[in-house]
């Protein structure tokens, strides 16, 4: 009985201390608006030698499965800044060009580079901010100019951290506190839906790959 009752104990505080947010970034390379990791019969979004840009999105308010994202503070998920952080993995090399913001947000927030981006060693930190808040939802952020300088098809993927400076992070300003209370919606801490590319090998119906999808 004792037993029984430590572990319902556990099990309470686990739930109690769990943040109840979830948001969703993503990657499009394609032009759809959409991550083909959500569906099987997305096309694939992946990064090849023709590839010159990628659009990051980020939904404030749902999940990856469209369900919605809870405040814990009971504040609506504005957003008024973003910062995320790509890191380079798999074969092939990329190399981050310019960023072009798509919020008309008007000052820079990354502590190294430009103010805007900064580049190294495979990552990308990109980070832009405003003074207005805007009502939650879907946002396309902006537009990532790249160029894939190897024949072998490299994969980019949202980090929480770099080696491109201790503040690098994937997060958004909001009136939601998050689990900080700061203000700010963490990829990590507040929320875990995020995709980047696929890998570049091209997926047949008789791979694993395409198997693998029908379950994601």
């Amino acid at each position: 009985m004792k037993q029984c009752l430590l572990m319902f104990a556990a099990a309470a505080v686990l739930f109690v201390g769990a943040p109840a947010y979830s948001q969703y970034i993503f990657l499009d390379t394609n032009g759809d608006g959409l991550n083909s990791n959500t569906s099987s019969g997305l096309p694939d979004d992946i990064l090849t030698s023709a590839t010159t840009s990628v659009d990051v999105y980020l939904v404030t308010d749902k999940n990856r499965d469209g369900s919605a994202a809870v405040c814990n503070s009971a504040e609506p998920f504005t957003i008024n800044q973003y910062e995320f952080t790509l890191h380079t993995s798999g074969p092939g090399q990329v190399v981050f060009n310019s960023w072009t913001d798509n919020m008309n947000f008007t000052f820079g927030l990354v502590l190294c580079g430009d103010g805007t981006m900064c580049t190294g060693g495979g990552d990308v930190w990109v980070g832009r901010g405003s003074g207005t808040q805007l009502p939650p939802g879907k946002y396309k952020l902006g537009t990532l100019g790249i160029t894939v300088t190897t024949s072998s098809d490299p994969n980019l993927n949202f980090a929480v951290s770099s080696t491109l400076n201790p503040n690098a992070q994937t997060a958004f300003g909001s009136n939601c506190d998050g689990a900080n209370f700061d203000s700010l919606i963490r990829l990590g801490v507040d929320f875990t839906d995020s995709d980047g590319t696929e890998p570049g090998t091209p997926v047949m119906p008789t791979t694993w790959g395409k198997i693998k999808k029908l379950y994601q």
